[in-house]
């Protein structure tokens, strides 16, 4: 798991983009976690979402064009919430 978070974060360096990690309100089982893995990658300029529902948590990649509210915005469409951003 540390490569791939590593391997993220050089790739996001490298391209130009931003690594968001959100706390994610409301997900309770798989199912969750794919509907708001599906709406964070409709966000234009998303290029990776990890979504664990078990920590209730999202790893976003994304082009230094989008914001929070996009996020929060499409999150919020498929009924959970982005209760914090961790870190930017």
């Amino acid at each position: 798991m540390g490569r791939i978070m590593a391997l993220l974060l050089l790739c996001a360096a490298l391209l130009g983009a931003r690594e968001w990690s959100l706390r994610i309100g409301g997900m309770h089982c798989i199912a969750c976690t794919l509907a708001v893995k599906k709406a964070l990658l409709g966000v234009p300029g998303v290029r990776a979402a990890r979504v664990n529902f078990k920590n209730e948590s999202a790893l976003v990649t994304a082009d230094e064009s989008v914001t929070l509210g996009a996020m929060q915005n499409a999150v919020a469409q498929t009924g959970y919430t982005i209760t914090a951003v961790i870190s930017k």
